[in-house]
């Protein structure tokens, strides 16, 4: 029996473990939109295509598993192009799949028609173009491959619409000729990691430096025993944030330009540093030439591109982050590191002394509050700005994947459509999207999306009437000269959330008990808006163009 190019592409999707897509539909997808109709995987019709790739990405985060997101030709696939972005920044395994013109109108500059693959080409691990319907299942077949192989990360499928409509028998199918691959890796690994064994071991005052490729390769116990076995300390990048229990002893905190004081102190001290899936981006090292003057770096990656591209390593190895750890942490000795711990102690009491609320003030007290409130395996999904910090400095995971947040992108509308993907995700964990006046406008219509399928996530906008970071630095470094960052109250957020069916309420950041008891106990979709004084920052912050040591504490005024 012959099955047409969309019902194959359905087959294979749901072979791979799909069970949702985040999409909308346009003339050129109509034919997989028909197969959706009445099979296994859920269609998610969300209110724009950007907010379909952050709902693919958070599902991705969530899960861990291959998120998928559907948008038509021309537009339809360019709006895409954001999340994409965000999800490639990250290392998110997604597959995004575009409609596209029938094959013979292809260059033709036809209606509604992009080159879709020569846009993403910097932003996706490969893209292809279904140029036949017997290619097809081999072609997804491949893309669920490389979204997850080595460093994960987005790849684009592209649909013209003849492929998705015509057929073939199974017999007639093809299979995919992948390219050879070349082993760029070092000659032996055994050696080297003997070699960084021997110099954690030996080593007075070592730092273990987590990035977000330790969530990505499920290391998480593994990176766990390493640590409690050696006795050393750790930090983080923003995003390996979460992937060791955050109140386990050993955790200083996140580092770089928002980070913890005490965190980017420890590190500058520090005599061996063991980084762990992270590319040392300018957001954690600031000033590479000041960055950890005094140890000796290793560097675990699975990416060799990765390896040294920022900061030089002493001890490079290139490899699966969990399977090398296993090989690790038998090689690891339990010396006696009273001393250097002791030290941190008493760096960590003079540095909390100065951080009130983790440095963010109010802000930073609600939100623990909020995690007191909700369930301890509850989810956090941030938007980007002062919210962001505020969230990532107070929000204490406990549980890998508990806390989700646009890293290297930095992209702003991420929360909200985020949020969605993890709740349905992981349905029976309760999710929280932290977010900002102005990130929160960027994808508002997504609360349509929320109310049609009634999905129960809880919604907390911080408002304080100005995009608050920027805010923040034209304040400092711009002589207070305010430009562009202000944008008013003349929306009456609360309204427009019950406008689109949601349960609302606004409460003021220093008295939100009434409201988090509200959020807290609903049992459907929820919005909070908690209204702030525009002079709240965050500190401390690195001026730019300074060292992790130079952060700063207010005006120098």
């Amino acid at each position: 029996m012959k099955k047409s190019g969309a019902e194959i592409l359905l087959e294979t999707l749901h072979d791979a473990g799909v069970d949702a897509i985040f999409g909308y539909p346009g003339a050129n997808t109509l034919p997989i939109h028909d197969g959706l109709r009445s099979g296994p995987i859920r269609h998610f019709l969300m209110r724009h295509e950007q907010a379909a790739a952050h709902a693919a990405d958070g599902y991705a985060r969530a899960t861990g598993k291959v998120g998928v997101c559907l948008a038509t030709s021309g537009p339809g696939a360019t709006n895409l192009v954001t999340g994409i972005a965000t999800a490639y920044m990250d290392s998110t395994p997604i597959i995004a799949l575009t409609g596209q013109v029938t094959t013979n109108l292809l260059g033709s500059d036809a209606f509604q028609e992009t080159d879709i693959i020569g846009i993403t080409l910097p932003i996706t691990k490969h893209s292809f173009l279904v140029r036949d319907v017997r290619d097809m299942r081999a072609t997804i077949q491949e893309a669920f491959k490389l979204t997850t192989c080595s460093r994960p990360g987005p790849v684009l499928v592209d649909l013209p619409r003849n492929i998705l409509a015509e057929a073939c028998a199974t017999d007639e199918e093809r299979t995919y000729q992948a390219a050879p691959k070349i082993n760029n890796g070092p000659g032996n690994r055994n050696d080297q990691l003997n070699n960084i064994a021997r110099a954690l071991n030996q080593s007075e005052r070592p730092v273990i430096i987590i990035g977000g490729g330790v969530k990505l390769s499920n290391a998480c116990r593994e990176i766990t025993d390493l640590i409690e076995k050696g006795h050393i300390p750790f930090v983080t990048t923003m995003m390996g944030v979460g992937s060791v229990h955050a109140a386990n002893g050993y955790n200083l905190g996140f580092i770089g330009t928002h980070g913890f004081e005490l965190s980017n102190r420890i590190v500058h001290q520090a005599d061996f540093i063991l980084a762990i899936g992270t590319r040392f981006s300018d957001r954690s090292t600031s000033i590479v030439e000041e960055f950890a003057p005094l140890a000796t770096i290793a560097q675990i990656d699975i990416d060799p591109t990765s390896v040294g591209k920022n900061i030089k390593a002493d001890l490079p190895l290139i490899g699966d982050i969990r399977k090398t750890l296993e090989k690790l942490i038998p090689l690891i000795e339990a010396p006696d590191r009273s001393g250097w711990l002791a030290r941190i102690r008493k760096e960590r009491e003079t540095t909390d002394e100065r951080n009130c609320n983790k440095g963010c003030g109010a802000p930073g007290r609600f939100i623990s509050m909020v995690q007191e409130a909700m369930p301890a395996e509850t989810t956090a999904v941030t938007d980007v700005g002062l919210n962001q910090i505020w969230t990532v400095r107070s929000w204490q995971p406990s549980i890998p994947r508990s806390l989700l947040t646009s890293g290297g992108m930095g992209t702003m509308g991420f929360s909200v459509p985020a949020a969605i993907g993890a709740k349905v995700g992981v349905p029976d964990r309760d999710v929280v999207a932290f977010s900002g006046d102005g990130g929160f406008f960027m994808n508002i219509q997504e609360l349509a999306t929320i109310s049609y399928y009634q999905i129960p996530i809880k919604i907390v906008v911080f408002n304080n009437s100005h995009l608050g970071m920027i805010r923040q630095i034209q304040d400092l470094f711009y002589g207070n000269r305010l430009s562009s960052c202000e944008l008013g109250n003349h929306a009456d957020i609360v309204a427009i959330a019950k406008g689109f069916g949601l349960n609302a309420d606004r409460v003021a950041v220093e008295t939100p008990e009434e409201g988090i008891s509200k959020m807290a106990s609903s049992t459907g979709p929820y919005l909070l808006e908690v209204t702030v004084d525009p002079e709240n920052y965050v500190y401390p912050i690195i001026p730019p163009g300074r060292s992790n040591l130079e952060m700063i504490f207010g005006r120098s005024d």
